[in-house]
């Protein structure tokens, strides 16, 4: 496939990383540093409408979580974003919206719609809207793999976008960052069925989403960090990697975190994908860029036996269920198969030590 000129994904970027104590003040000086608030101030002037008509949209990663949890190594902290939404209602914004579509969990709990997931951890929707995109879905045409599909009519209409992910590694890809996060975006819930498979993979249609309708801006959280094999779902040892990486071209961003990871960012099928759709920018990082330690990797024939299992969906349908943690009780289970979901738990946590770097493990 011939490489794509992408005008915000392609072309030169440095990401910023901001340490400290205090999340918050971590959060403020990442903001500071990047130029995020002069970059929105731009895209403002450029779309001619008033403050007040214009739409930002952010992307946090929600649905992945189970509970509430005090520090979550899972989902994207409610706290970092509302302080990025109050900023940006300071400087008159008013048409703000926090937006995430439903999931695999959908198999095995009821009720977990986007709204009251992101109730339980702990959004308000107090001068901000909570949109969940899986209620609005509308025709639009990907082109590549995806074609005809839907896309959510909030992230649509965006005048300005941003990804707010969470730092952690992902059995799907080695590690999931600012890019996998917008799949996230696409509207169909049973993601194995839409966007895994023969057909399509679910890297194709996370490039394909980020292609039509780009991010302006990426955070991510890495304040508190999930690793090991199943690092995107649950992490019982969380890491303090009290970081927030902050950059308007999130390509830069999600290469500068795999190296944070001690891995090449190549490994990532969703990096793979964007140098063959976009060309790959000149990257630089400034702050700490020494990989974190502890940290644990998966091995690169995890990874790839994995993706041999999500080929046929009926197993990767069973797979996503045995990574489904215990939930909120608001959440019920289905009734359905909860003996055979109970045994793939557990016969999960017994071989997850299997599947890990033997490399950088926690002491």
């Amino acid at each position: 496939m011939a490489v794509k000129y992408h005008p915000i994904y392609s072309k030169d970027a440095t990401v910023y990383l901001a340490t400290g104590e205090n999340k918050l003040d971590a959060m403020q000086r990442a903001m500071d540093v990047s130029s995020f608030f002069e970059n929105v101030e731009a895209v403002l002037e450029g779309s001619g409408k008033t403050r007040a008509e214009f739409l930002i949209a952010i992307k946090p990663n929600i649905m992945t979580a189970a509970m509430w949890e005090e520090r979550s190594p899972v989902y994207t902290d409610p706290g970092l974003v509302e302080y990025v939404i109050a900023q940006l209602r300071q400087r008159g914004f008013q048409k703000l919206a926090v937006v995430e579509a439903r999931n695999v969990y959908d198999y095995s709990y009821r009720g977990r719609s986007v709204t009251a997931v992101a109730d339980m951890v702990g959004y308000s929707a107090r001068g901000y809207q909570i949109e969940d995109l899986s209620e609005q879905k509308e025709p639009f045409d990907y082109g590549g793999v995806l074609g005809q599909h839907s896309v959510g009519r909030t992230w649509r209409d965006a005048d300005y976008r941003i990804s707010f992910a969470k730092n952690k590694t992902h059995w799907q890809c080695f590690y999931t960052g600012c890019l996998k996060n917008i799949y996230g975006c696409l509207p169909e819930w049973d993601k194995m069925k839409h966007y895994h498979g023969k057909r399509r993979e679910f890297y194709e249609c996370c490039i394909l989403i980020l292609d039509a309708f780009p991010v302006h801006f990426g955070f991510l959280d890495a304040w508190v960090s999930g690793d090991g094999f199943s690092g995107h779902v649950r992490d019982s040892r969380p890491n303090d990697t009290r970081t927030i990486f902050a950059g308007e071209n999130i390509f830069a961003l999600d290469w500068v975190m795999g190296e944070k990871m001690a891995l090449d960012p190549t490994s990532n099928y969703v990096i793979q994908e964007a140098m063959r759709r976009w060309q790959k920018p000149e990257i630089s990082g400034e702050g700490d860029l020494t990989p974190w330690t502890p940290w644990m990797n998966l091995r690169p024939f995890t990874v790839a036996a994995l993706d041999l299992v999500e080929e046929a969906y009926w197993t990767s349908r069973l797979f996503s269920r045995a990574f489904a943690s215990q939930q909120d009780p608001r959440f019920p289970p289905v009734p359905q198969w909860q003996w055979l979901f109970g045994i793939l738990q557990a016969i999960t946590r017994v071989i997850a030590p299997i599947f890990i770097s033997e490399s950088q493990v926690h002491p």
